[in-house]
């Protein structure tokens, strides 16, 4: 369960990251087919997340204890 919390807090990180990227992208796509692509690439970020291709990065404070440790 605590992976699928972890997994739900990912994804909404991800997508709202990614907002401003996919709508600037969208504005060299044409009009009529722009909500389709815009569909289409938060399907693939769904995707990446779920499959584990998209994590989030250790903290500074975490990588230090990591690395001193």
């Amino acid at each position: 369960m605590e992976k699928d919390i972890d997994k739900k807090g990912i994804l909404t990180k991800a997508l709202l990251m990614m907002d401003p990227k996919i709508k600037k992208s969208l504005l060299n796509t044409d009009k009529n087919e722009r909500d389709d692509l815009e569909q289409e690439i938060r399907l693939k970020v769904i995707e990446a997340v779920m499959e584990g291709r998209i994590k989030v990065p250790p903290t500074y404070s975490h990588y230090q204890e990591e690395f001193y440790s």
